[in-house]
């Protein structure tokens, strides 16, 4: 065996290593710097916080990997909805409106999901039937839902209370937050959903290579637009625990959970070892993300640097499914 390539050996292994298990490397990583930091951070009342922190975030990234998963991970072409964070908003403006104006909590919950299935709806026609680049068609969505917002809240907070909404924001079920319930119980259909059924194969592989899904009898078209009506019910359901832990809604929610929401659900990847997006990482990805809002809170760091910290986040975790990516296909 050539002496070169027998030393160079454990550092080609070292190397498939750490990419393939960087993302749970960097888990823990961060969360030992932030238990170093501070004492505080690994108690059991810091750690229902962050799970509590990271429920409607898990709930809503779960949706928009299921969006990801069947549109495929192209930069461009792929499938993604900017306009995800912003439903969540519009869900829970009429909800709160609607409570604020007498209305039963459960119609306001009611026609909020209705309105949050037709955004979803809009999209998957706009994307499956129009033809549009989901980037673009969910960004046109995204500002259409930002003006729908301040019209129907008149860009003023609307303060709400409702015995079940101080339930779900204030009620545990052995110990455990209901939010985190709610996220939980969300986090298993839709892991059960992509990885134990048939319908869940079917947009793997609408999403991995649609024209060979085509020519294997799967309905693309329908597949696509599932996955957008699948992310308008988690936005729904992300809605119900913003509503709640807020006691109504306030401008520009759905705007400060965006890139928390991309970088969850882009980061699910690299805890694949195939490299692709999945709901298991989506859930380890916005634990991950409400651990360093936590943690990064502790130890007084600025805001600022936490959002440009997320933003290296994204980048880095696009760099290392991209490497990742590259080598299971050369291995193909």
């Amino acid at each position: 065996m050539n002496p070169q390539i027998r030393k160079n050996q454990p550092v080609g292994v070292l190397s498939s290593f750490i990419f393939k298990y960087s993302g749970y490397l960097i888990f823990i990583l961060v969360a030992l710097y932030f238990a170093a930091r501070s004492p505080a951070f690994l108690t059991l009342q810091n750690v229902k916080n962050i799970l509590l922190q990271s429920s409607a975030l898990g709930i809503i990234a779960c949706g928009m990997t299921a969006i990801i998963v069947g549109g495929g991970s192209h930069v461009v072409r792929g499938g993604i909805d900017l306009s995800l964070a912003n439903n969540m908003a519009l869900n829970a403006a009429v909800t709160s409106f609607m409570v604020a104006s007498g209305y039963p909590v459960w119609v306001a919950i009611g026609t909020a999901l209705a309105a949050s299935i037709l955004v979803g709806a809009i999209n998957a026609f706009s994307v499956v039937k129009l033809g549009f680049i989901p980037l673009l068609g969910t960004l046109s969505m995204m500002y259409i839902l930002q003006g729908v917002q301040l019209l129907i809240t008149k860009n003023t907070v609307i303060s709400i209370s409702d015995p079940f909404l101080k339930a779900v924001a204030n009620g545990a079920l052995f110990g455990i937050p209901v939010a985190v319930w709610m996220f939980a119980v969300s986090g298993a259909a839709v892991y059960l959903l992509f990885h134990r059924t048939v319908l869940g194969n079917w947009m793997y592989a609408a999403g991995g290579n649609p024209d060979a899904a085509r020519a294997a009898g799967i309905p693309v078209h329908f597949v696509v637009a599932l996955t957008y009506i699948i992310g308008s019910i988690t936005a729904a359901a992300a809605s119900l625990i913003i509503v709640s832990r807020l006691s109504g809604t306030v401008p520009g929610v759905g705007d400060l959970m965006l890139l928390d929401v991309l970088l969850a659900g882009l980061m699910s990847a690299i805890f694949s070892r195939l490299a692709q997006p999945n709901i298991a990482g989506t859930v380890l990805s916005a634990l991950f993300v409400g651990m360093l809002s936590n943690g990064f809170t502790l130890i007084n760091v600025p805001t600022y640097w936490v959002f440009a910290i997320k933003g290296v986040l994204i980048l880095g975790a696009v760099s290392i499914t991209t490497t990742q990516q590259r080598k299971v296909m050369r291995h193909v």
